[in-house]
Parts: C-alpha cells; structure tokens; sequence
C-alpha cells in the first residue's frame, strides 16, 4: 500500500484545480488588500455578484499630497452597476487572470513584521484562485478599485 501511495505522489494522481472555461462559470468576486507599515498605503477592495446584485467594499486613505489633505473611506455593501462590476471582466478578457495564477509560497526564513503583503484574488462561481501582485494585470485593476471607492465615497458618509 505504501508503494502505492509513493507512485501515485510521483505521477501526480492528484487533480489539478479546474479553470473557468472548465466550469462553465463567469467571474463572480474580485479582491485586492494590502497591508503596509504606514496606514496610507493599506486598503481593501472587493467587488462581487450577490444574487442579482453588484456590491463594492472598500477600505482606503485617498492622499491629495498637492493640497496636503486626505480622505479616509470606508462602506460595505454598497450597490454598483453590472456595467462597471462588467469592467473586471473586461480587465480580466485584456490581461487573463488565470494567466498570472500565484504559484505556491515560499516558506520565508526570516520574518519581517513590517513587511508589505498584497493580496490579489478572484472568484469564478465558488472557485478561487489567487493572483500575481505585480505588473500591468494588477495595476488595471487597484486603479479601477481606487476609482470606484472614490466615486462611492461620498455616497456613503
């Protein structure tokens, strides 16, 4: 039985996770976060498909460095158009999200309590896959986040 189980760990018995195409579904949830020493580089976003509702949270501080001023946001659940939930998709269709699949992590040696986490992830139906943080892909979608937490802000105060 032993044996067994070794052969079958070499030769990947395992099942590898299903792309979108492969489960027939669109995408549902886009997020992104990250955590940072200074609280003005921290945010949250998520944006998702809940019934036939489109709902956008956001956690940020929008810096106007010119004027010397902020503006903090903060408010769930708040309703958006399917057109601009729509631009994800369309994100995703220019850059394919699947494409910039995070692979496994790396064990870190040495842990740095300040260090910079970002997280990217996206929801296809009820499967999930995280996403690199870096380049054009990831860059389209912050700055659509930012963009749209700015213009629902002041909805939400």
């Amino acid at each position: 039985m032993s044996v067994m189980s070794l052969m079958f760990s070499f030769f990947g018995c395992s099942e590898k996770s299903k792309t979108p195409s492969q489960l027939n579904e669109q995408l549902s949830s886009v997020s992104i976060s990250q955590n940072h020493m200074d609280r003005t580089y921290c945010y949250s976003f998520r944006a998702r498909k809940q019934n036939e509702s489109y709902l956008l949270d956001a956690e940020c501080i929008i810096v106007d460095y010119d004027n010397n001023d902020y503006k903090e946001i903060n408010f769930t659940d708040t309703a958006i158009t399917e057109e601009e939930f729509q631009q994800f998709a369309l994100i995703d269709s220019k850059y394919d999200f699947l494409s910039h699949i995070k692979s496994g992590r790396k064990k870190n040696i040495f842990f740095a309590c300040d260090e910079t986490i970002t997280n990217f992830s996206v929801k296809y139906g009820e499967e999930s896959f995280n996403i690199e943080t870096n380049g054009e892909c990831f860059k389209a979608v912050n700055e659509f986040f930012f963009q749209l937490a700015e213009k629902y802000a002041d909805n939400n105060k």
